[in-house]
């Protein structure tokens, strides 16, 4: 099953292809849902600069979703000068999507909205606002770290 989808970097290149046609910036910061405070339906917050790790765990997740013969590469919002994107799949039987059950997902966020960005050293005071909290536990198809390391 794997076979149908591509490896990790040709996927990579599929989707910077695909953010150039629509506009967008082709660099990737890839992010996981700590890295992110959505703030109202247009409104998004990343902590920047993104953790080096995310580009390795993006990838693990890839391999694993790749392996299960499903995973989604989605952008979220736009920085200066990249697309913040997040690798997700239905890790578990509670987090199934219904009619996707097989294959690869590129997807944009529409209207892929302009991120504000929060310096690193600020986003632990960031943590502390119920609204994050709140964005934290109801989030879907965005994977924390942890979820990338189980």
């Amino acid at each position: 099953m794997s076979n149908d989808i591509l490896d990790f970097p040709t996927v990579v290149e599929q989707m910077q292809t695909f953010l150039q046609r629509e506009g967008h910036p082709i660099k990737i910061c890839w992010v996981f849902r700590e890295d992110l405070w959505l703030v109202g339906v247009n409104s998004i917050r990343v902590c920047q600069p993104c953790p080096q790790q995310n580009e390795s765990l993006a990838a693990k997740v890839f391999q694993e979703g790749r392996a299960k013969g499903l995973v989604e590469i989605k952008a979220l919002a736009t920085l200066a000068s990249a697309t913040a994107a997040t690798v997700w799949f239905p890790k578990h039987e509670e987090e199934e999507v219904q009619g996707w059950n097989i294959g690869l997902k590129l997807v944009i966020h529409d209207p892929l909205p302009k991120a504000k960005t929060v310096s690193s050293i600020i986003w632990p005071f960031i943590k502390a606002f119920p609204s994050y909290r709140r964005y934290q536990a109801l989030a879907e198809g965005v994977g924390t770290r942890a979820w990338a390391l189980a």
